[in-house]
């Protein structure tokens, strides 16, 4: 497994490219600086390791991540996390603070009933987006992650995310 905070230089070649579009809508390979941060970040030192942003890894090991949560702590056999520590940070936490629809864990946004509504994914379904177009979602009741990684930057395409959710729950089948 690959993680943390700043990528080791003899593997800078395995750092995926942010990626922009151009005025008629072609990727174009970003580089310098994108909101006010050097889009080389992971490659240089830090004295600062920020709990909401900057760890770096592969979408593998997020996988492996998001399907220990899904299967309640464990993951290949091995206990990691308390089932009670992901109840906790997969469940409502700020009860009835107006954040639209939908309601916020401990690192997730959380699907409610009412949220449950603008897409096929169910209620409990937890998720996450990142500033460079990632997303995911893990769905407890279907018994499902997905994660949809673009490292894009300004698109015009800001609801592909919303259409794969679609797709990916239309593409279920018993």
């Amino acid at each position: 497994m690959q993680r943390g905070f700043c990528v080791e230089v003899v593997k800078a070649g395995r750092l995926v490219n942010l990626y922009s579009e151009d005025s008629v809508g072609h990727l174009i390979k970003q580089s310098g600086r994108v909101m006010d941060l050097n889009v080389a970040f992971p490659l240089r030192k830090k004295t600062y390791f920020s709990g909401g942003g900057g760890l770096s890894s592969t979408v593998y090991d997020y996988a492996v991540f998001l399907q220990m949560l899904l299967n309640g702590g464990e993951y290949n056999g091995h206990r990691l996390l308390s089932r009670n520590t992901v109840r906790m940070m997969t469940m409502n936490q700020i009860g009835n603070i107006d954040f639209g629809d939908n309601k916020f864990g401990l690192g997730f946004a959380i699907e409610t009933e009412k949220g449950s509504g603008a897409f096929p994914s169910q209620a409990g379904t937890f998720s996450w987006g990142g500033a460079f177009a990632t997303s995911y979602w893990a769905d407890p009741k279907e018994k499902m992650i997905v994660i949809f990684y673009r490292q894009s930057w300004i698109t015009k395409h800001g609801e592909l995310g919303d259409r794969f959710r679609v797709l990916s729950y239309q593409a279920l089948n018993d």
